[in-house]
């Protein structure tokens, strides 16, 4: 080995250890920051390179609630592509995988009910319903964190299967751990519609706009109700 090619030998060895020592010292991205990023690149629709991005996160902390959840929502989202293609078997293997991250999800942060939510419907996508209603069962009844979102979710669980007495009672139930949940008003006025009882239905969305006038559907559904009554919140008096 001639003299330049020792002094490159040296100057190459010498870079990997600065670059080594560099990332020793805390130089490596952060895992927020790379997080962050593969959450920005799954929102613009760059599933790939979010994959790419959070298998990153997930390699240094495998637990990682966020990075899980953004991962099995990458999945789901190549499953739909494939399910758009007539490709039914490659979906149904890309929602697996995705059933799997969401569960890591839920195992790691288990009041995480975007996770909760996004396995069921992978589960429902999967034709595995009985599956999806045993984990929205078991979250509401195990978890200690926001009890009510919890069993609203149950509740409209219930509902969308036509199993009104359950979607009642866990709504009740709902209410009985957070009286001022305007989402579970809502969420009991949608039940009540369902059933055709127009009254229930007006009085609970009323007491849902009561405790909060933003929440979503309310305004509009409770305009409609009260079209030919005496009585009109101020914001929605029927216009002339």
């Amino acid at each position: 080995m001639n003299g330049q090619a020792r002094s490159q030998r040296r100057l190459l060895v010498g870079i990997v250890t600065v670059t080594l020592g560099a990332v020793a010292a805390g130089c490596a991205p952060d895992l927020k920051d790379l997080r962050l990023e593969g959450i920005e690149q799954f929102r613009n629709r760059q599933y790939v390179e979010s994959m790419a991005t959070l298998q990153e996160v997930l390699a240094r902390a495998p637990s990682d609630a966020q990075a899980n959840y953004y991962m099995g929502l990458d999945y789901r989202a190549l499953a739909a592509r494939k399910f758009r293609e007539n490709d039914v078997t490659s979906a149904h293997r890309e929602l697996d995988t995705a059933i799997l991250y969401f569960t890591q999800a839920v195992k790691s942060w288990p009041n995480y009910i975007e996770a909760v939510a996004s396995k069921n419907e992978a589960l429902e996508a999967r034709g595995k319903h009985g599956e999806a209603l045993a984990l929205a069962e078991y979250v509401a009844e195990n978890n200690r964190g926001d009890v009510a979102e919890h069993f609203i979710y149950l509740g409209n669980e219930y509902r969308e299967r036509g199993d009104y007495d359950n979607a009642l009672r866990t709504y009740k139930i709902a209410l009985a751990t957070d009286p001022n949940s305007s989402r579970a008003y809502a969420a009991m006025a949608k039940l009540y519609q369902r059933v055709g009882d127009r009254v229930l239905a007006r009085d609970a969305y009323r007491r849902a706009w009561e405790l909060n006038g933003a929440e979503p559907g309310v305004a509009g559904e409770l305009e409609q109700l009260e079209m030919g009554s005496d009585i009109y919140p101020a914001a929605h008096q029927p216009r002339p």
